[in-house]
């Protein structure tokens, strides 16, 4: 019996640490101060978020696989578009994608930053929101261009996202969704709008 003793020990010390923790606690509202603590320890990104619904601080624990896949399925673009974006190779991003690498500091910063540009309009049930980021709208550059050049700022962001309800509030009032009529070219300008794609 007196040789079981070391080993009981040694079984209450694990169960006791299993069941009840190292005795440490991370506030959700002091995220900054320990999370370059814990952050080389752990495979997901740690970052404190604002709940859309809620207003209140959530834990973003995806990791750097799970906002590219997010962006993928949210904002749709092509791979050449985040090789350019992040100014990286194909390989460097679909070894991210699989979980072989981990992203640079400053690359992770815009995958998390376009990883909640694509919640946000996921929130706010924006359908195409992969057309919108890439609409040069503020003076001549889209909010691709802006996240690229370290300039974006979620008034983008909401104003993009304003824009697209009010256009399809529009859709919906001018009776077009529920027409039964078939398409017709009579709407087209004979005078293109500079930049357009489409042929009169």
């Amino acid at each position: 019996m007196q040789q079981d003793w070391p080993s009981a020990k040694t079984v209450f010390a694990v169960m006791g640490m299993i069941l009840a923790g190292t005795g440490s606690v991370y506030g959700l509202d002091r995220t900054e101060s320990w999370r370059h603590h814990i952050q080389p320890r752990v495979p997901f990104i740690l970052d404190a978020a604002v709940a859309s619904t809620s207003g209140t601080e959530r834990l973003d624990v995806r990791t750097a696989s799970e906002h590219i896949e997010s962006i993928r399925n949210v904002l749709n673009p092509a791979i050449t578009d985040l090789v350019g974006l992040f100014d990286v190779s194909r390989q460097a991003i679909y070894k991210w994608l699989s979980g072989d690498s981990t992203p640079e500091p400053d690359k992770l910063n815009r995958i998390v930053e376009l990883s909640r540009i694509a919640d946000a309009f996921q929130a706010a049930g924006v359908s195409r929101a992969g057309a919108l980021i890439k609409m040069k709208t503020f003076a001549g550059r889209s909010l691709m261009d802006l996240i690229q050049s370290g300039e974006n700022r979620s008034e983008h962001v909401t104003a993009l996202i304003s824009e697209a309800k009010a256009m399809e509030a529009s859709y919906k009032q001018s009776g077009l969704a529920t027409s039964k009529s078939k398409p017709s070219s009579d709407w087209q300008s004979s005078i293109s709008i500079p930049g357009s794609s489409e042929s009169v």
